[in-house]
């Protein structure tokens, strides 16, 4: 079972993975994204039993271009645009930088919606899909850590100005999901921030691509009308968010080892997951709602552990990469095995022309035929074409079942070579000739 077939999880799980073979996009990337999404779009009604919040704050953390984070939350917003599309398209914010800005923002909401039919709505999503730009300018404001934490436990937060007196939002709806490289992750997300419990409202997670798909691709987007049942179920009263007795059993046990995780680990990265049993209990709750269920259950729990768990490792090797100044970085594949895996692609045997397209801006057709001629597990040999061209060159990766009778054959022929060419030139043995005649053919 795949990490993200562990955490997939009712409607919503489905729907992802409905939608992923159209897509490029990492399948935990999107799951990711979709959290944050629908759980910023239920969170007018929907709460925990503690009456906090049950909004999912991500992170996508990937290489720029290979990590495919745009793709991941155009597919998620794809997915759920039947079910939740007006919410995203009005109340989707970016490049908050200061605490009085994301007061003003949320407040405004608040205004616009007073003596409106449904109530006062001041739900936003935050889509901030250049983080490291927007981290700059949060870190000039002393007040916006405060204010950002608060709004994910879901406290009051409050601004006074001159112009407009106090303004103030008794119970903050702030969705959030951003991106940004682990480079970038290593510059701007500081360790003093993350001492102050800034990142552990946040679940980051590593992505990559998942695929590469012809240009001509049509996303093809699967049925959610059960997600669209969900959310209309959502909206319709308050829903308390509550275990199950089994549920409740396995988050004790679940909050037991995350709590020996983070005593086996340095105080900077422990940090970080000080949050990681509220967000298991948050995660479980909206993938119930998907359901239209206010008691969660073990298995929503268990997915639910299986996305944070994920985010850990992500933060693990995140921070201790950031220390080792290794962030996102890969280790540089020699010629050799950057030819072995052209090869494979090509199911073992390939021709120069092949063999150099993938391989352009890294290695030429000499460097090629250098390289080969000192691996030995690869073959090269010329092959007419029939025509009046030049014989075209062929590589085949030789299986390691193959590589003892390759030597003996290359062994043989430099015998038979070296006897030819001597004085006397002895006749070769048969199993010599036979062997060499063999290969040739």
């Amino acid at each position: 079972m795949t990490a993200f077939e562990q955490m997939s999880y009712g409607p919503l799980g489905e729907a992802v993975e409905a939608a992923m073979p159209t897509s490029e996009a990492d399948p935990i990337g999107v799951w990711a994204a979709s959290l944050s999404l629908y759980s910023a779009a239920i969170s007018r009604r929907v709460r925990l039993h503690n009456r906090r919040p049950v909004v999912v704050w991500t992170v996508l953390a990937g290489r720029s271009a290979i990590g495919r984070k745009g793709y991941a939350l155009n597919t998620a917003t794809a997915v759920l645009s039947k079910s939740i599309g007006g919410f995203i398209h009005s109340r989707k914010r970016a490049g908050v930088s200061s605490g009085p800005s994301l007061v003003d923002m949320l407040s405004g909401l608040e205004l616009d919606t007073m003596g409106a039919d449904g109530g006062i709505d001041g739900r936003c999503i935050l889509l901030e899909e250049e983080w490291a730009s927007v981290l700059k300018d949060q870190k000039k404001c002393s007040k916006f850590s405060t204010m950002f934490r608060n709004a994910w436990d879901g406290k009051s937060i409050s601004n006074r100005t001159k112009k407009d007196g106090l303004q103030s939002v008794a119970s903050p709806l702030l969705g959030f999901h951003a991106h940004i490289t682990p480079g970038e992750w290593a510059k701007y997300v500081s360790s003093s921030e993350a001492l102050g419990g800034s990142y552990n409202r946040l679940l980051p997670v590593l992505v990559e691509r998942s695929k590469m798909l012809p240009y001509d691709n049509k996303p093809v987007l699967p049925d959610t009308s059960a997600i669209r049942k969900a959310f209309e179920w959502a909206e319709e009263e308050d829903r308390v968010m509550r275990f199950s007795i089994e549920a409740g059993e396995r988050f004790d046990e679940i909050r037991a080892i995350v709590e020996d995780r983070m005593a086996e680990l340095p105080e900077l990265l422990a940090s970080y997951m000080e949050r990681s049993a509220e967000q298991v209990q948050r995660v479980a709750a909206v993938l119930s709602a998907t359901e239209m269920k206010e008691e969660i259950s073990r298995d929503a729990v268990e997915a639910a552990w299986a996305f944070v768990s994920f985010s850990m490792s992500s933060v693990e090797k995140l921070v201790k990469d950031a220390a080792t100044g290794n962030e996102g970085a890969k280790p540089m594949k020699t010629p050799e095995d950057l030819i072995r895996d052209v090869l494979k692609r090509y199911g073992g045997e390939a021709k120069a022309s092949d063999l150099l397209r993938p391989l352009w801006g890294k290695l030429n057709a000499s460097a090629i035929k250098q390289t080969v001629e000192g691996m030995d597990d690869v073959q090269m040999w010329s092959e007419k074409s029939g025509g009046r061209g030049a014989p075209k060159i062929m590589y085949r990766l030789i299986e390691e079942s193959e590589e003892p009778k390759q030597k003996q054959v290359q062994e043989e022929a430099k015998v038979y070579e070296l006897a030819s060419h001597s004085k006397a030139q002895p006749t070769p043995s048969a199993p010599v000739i036979r062997n060499v005649f063999a290969e040739l053919i």
